[in-house]
């Protein structure tokens, strides 16, 4: 067999062995996406009544605020209300109340620990690059804390602030998995290292599509605690042990934790659906890289038969 030919068959071999691992990896990608969309969708249940719990809860303290000095209301109707005097001070007003000078950003990026997954990491730190130079413009100073190898990498190749580091994060991560790197990410916002906590991850809208998603986690501003809110739960009756301050101490950083984790859980499940799209397109692609390299050889073959052909009826021509 001509050398071209038996290049040709090889090339094919190596090609339709690398489609067999692409497949591979495109089912398992599959696999681990269904496991955290299933994790993800039960989180989001449970994180829903937690802050509709917060919100109740901080809504009867206001309730009884709204007519002091205290409170006012915007054109949105909403109670803006100085929490030092509804909860008193600690852990409590830590967590709600903003701080009156953000001298400190923190950002908690989440990106993955390995290559392979399209678009997902690049996208990730392209957009956090961007974001940094809006904080710079700002005079803020920027802590990041980075969680997954390949953001951590980056920003210390770029010589940014990177306070904190997590590699360990499987692919199907559990809360207590994760507590450690939430519990960090608190603890370094009540004491002081920065001002707010923003989480930043590509969110997970379907299997075809996702968006960067920034989300200011600390303090936590995203309850419904308005006048509307307040004055529905007036007449309302609840059993509260030992007191309400109390519960809202331990319920308050519960809240935060299990916010975070949803995020990290969030953003897992957009690498794996990033990393089945770019297996499947490989898996693609080794289709019609063989269909392609087959139709070459059978042009081979054909020309070498018809050049054998040629060779036959040409001596037996010359026969005659």
């Amino acid at each position: 067999m001509p050398a071209s030919l038996l290049a040709l068959k090889r090339k094919i071999a190596s090609v339709q062995q690398t489609g067999k691992i692409t497949e591979a990896m495109r089912m398992v990608s599959a696999a681990k996406l269904s496991q955290t969309q299933k994790k993800d969708k039960g989180y989001t249940v449970y994180n829903n009544q937690v802050r509709r719990t917060l919100s109740r809860l901080m809504s009867m303290q206001v309730v009884n605020q709204l007519h002091k000095e205290n409170v006012t209301v915007d054109e949105n109707n909403i109670a803006k209300i100085d929490y030092s005097d509804v909860f008193g001070l600690g852990i409590t007003l830590d967590l709600i109340q903003e701080r009156k000078k953000i001298k400190s950003s923190g950002y908690l990026v989440i990106t993955g620990d390995r290559g392979l997954v399209g678009s997902y990491n690049s996208s990730v730190l392209k957009n956090m690059m961007s974001l940094f130079e809006d904080s710079k413009a700002e005079n803020k100073d920027v802590k990041i804390l980075a969680v997954g190898s390949v953001g951590a990498q980056f920003f210390k190749k770029n010589n940014l602030n990177v306070v904190y580091e997590n590699n360990n994060i499987t692919d199907v991560p559990t809360f207590q998995e994760v507590l450690p790197i939430v519990s960090t990410a608190i603890k370094m916002y009540l004491n002081g290292v920065y001002d707010e906590l923003y989480v930043c991850y590509i969110h997970h809208i379907n299997t075809l599509s996702s968006a960067f998603r920034v989300e200011k986690m600390l303090p936590i501003i995203d309850l419904d605690i308005g006048v509307k809110e307040a004055k529905a739960h007036k007449d309302i009756e609840y059993e509260i042990e030992p007191d309400i301050n109390t519960v809202l101490t331990t319920l308050l950083p519960q809240y935060a934790r299990s916010t975070i984790y949803g995020a990290i859980l969030d953003a897992k499940t957009a690498e794996h659906a990033s990393s089945m799209t770019a297996m499947q397109s490989a898996t693609d692609n080794v289709d019609d890289l063989v269909s392609s390299l087959t139709t070459k050889l059978n042009r081979a073959r054909q020309a070498q038969i018809t050049t054998e052909i040629t060779e036959i009826v040409s001596g037996a021509n010359a026969l005659k």
